[in-house]
């Protein structure tokens, strides 16, 4: 049932402008209150609480990096079109679930002293990962007209880029236990070397940001970098998505009068089965399941408190691991930084996103997160209608550990009069 953690760690004087300390989510763990020693005293837990349920390891062959994608072909296209179609030609609405990739970087302006929740708004980063910024190159203070007159505008990011920075899509060796990553793959294949020809200037100058020289970096620029030589986000961008989606709007099933989840709040596979319930929607095998928490609306809010470690979020139960096997479900999204709480406490264990574990690593099931639901979901709660079809690509960036995602939803509605 949704509910608040009573026993994970209590995040809530923890505030967001204080959660940065250099780069990176062991150091934003770090910040919680949660130290990493806990962390690495769980892996054997981990790996027990994990070892007796299914995984998918094998059954798209010893060298698949696709995973539970495999599961949507034609036929599950096809349902998803159906979706869409079911109120006619007149009746079909289109979303995208983007959020920006150049918020206002909160996270970096510390404030000396500040304590308690935020309630500064701007962008939806996990703590470490900043926004990025661009700047134009050529424009109407420079450009000189090409003949006949034409003349352009052009842009680069002058600033560091996470690639799950903003609304992604997860590598399936994004996260693991043990020392195997997806599909049994060796965990070295998420340190690969790659040597470079030519070197490129980098935005870090040659700095690591601790005052020392990044390792392939130099003056010249960068000439070597590490990135993963299996599962990485390539092979999902080549293959894409398309698939009946399904919305599961648990914040204005069992949340405030805005739709939220408290802080803390978990969301159990019960939960899920409720709200579909509710809302009169069917769960079929192979459907793409998102999930609204309300978590990106209480980030834009300039009212509402945000703390990114204790957001409301998907929490592990052996129940809920069989029932993604058994539905086939391809990919799970939803409106948090990690689709699952942060720390979830199982039995006696503390764990730091154990789903990752279970979903990524053991079944290939993709994740979707920071997906902006909210017109989506207002839609969905106007018409009844909460299926459509999902279609999405994360972006071809070969090595990488993820990738930005702008899914596009066609979605049955009520129809509209037709054109003059």
């Amino acid at each position: 049932m949704v509910g608040d953690d009573s026993h994970s760690h209590d995040d809530s004087s923890i505030d967001r402008r204080n959660f940065v300390r250099g780069c990176g989510a062991v150091a934003a763990m770090a910040a919680a209150g949660l130290s990493v020693d806990s962390v690495a005293a769980t892996a054997a837990d981990l790996d027990a609480l994990l070892e007796d349920l299914p995984d998918n390891w094998g059954r798209w062959g010893e060298d698949d990096e696709l995973g539970a994608l495999n599961l949507l072909g034609s036929e599950e296209a096809y349902a998803g079109m159906e979706a869409a179609m079911q109120r006619g030609p007149n009746g079909i609405e289109r979303f995208t679930l983007q959020m920006p990739m150049t918020g206002e970087a909160i996270d970096v302006l510390v404030e000396e002293g500040a304590e308690g929740p935020t309630t500064d708004t701007g962008d939806p980063m996990f703590p470490g990962r900043t926004p990025a910024r661009r700047d134009n190159v050529a424009d109407a203070r420079t450009a000189e007209p090409y003949p006949g007159g034409m003349q352009f505008s052009d842009d680069r990011f002058v600033t560091e880029f996470f690639l799950q920075g903003t609304t992604h899509m997860d590598s399936l060796g994004h996260g693991w236990y043990g020392d195997e990553v997806y599909n049994g793959y060796d965990e070295s294949v998420t340190a690969a070397p790659k040597e470079f020809e030519h070197a490129i200037p980098g935005c870090t100058d040659g700095d690591d940001g601790d005052g020392k020289e990044a390792k392939g970096h130099s003056e010249g620029g960068v000439k070597e970098t590490h990135g993963h030589s299996a599962v990485d986000i390539s092979p999902l961008a080549d293959a894409g998505v398309a698939g009946r989606g399904v919305l599961l709007d648990v914040g204005r099933e069992c949340g405030d009068d805005r739709g939220w989840l408290e802080l803390g709040a978990e969301v159990t596979l019960e939960d899920l089965k409720a709200t579909a319930e509710a809302q009169g929607v069917d769960l079929r095998q192979r459907d793409i399941v998102l999930f609204r928490t309300g978590s990106l609306e209480r980030v834009t809010d300039p009212d509402a408190e945000w703390n990114p470690l204790n957001e409301p979020g998907l929490v592990f139960s052996d129940d809920l691991i069989r029932w993604i096997h058994d539905m086939e479900i391809p990919m799970i999204g939803a409106d948090t930084v990690a689709v699952e709480k942060v720390t979830q406490t199982v039995g006696d264990h503390t764990f730091v996103l154990p789903l990752h574990g279970a979903l990524l690593r053991d079944l290939g099931v993709s994740l979707n997160e920071i997906l902006w639901l909210e017109e989506l979901a207002t839609q969905c709660a106007d018409d009844g209608v909460y299926d459509f079809l999902l279609t999405s690509a994360p972006l071809h960036v070969e090595r990488a550990t993820g990738g930005p995602v702008n899914p596009v939803v066609l979605k049955a509605t009520k129809p509209k009069k037709k054109r003059s």
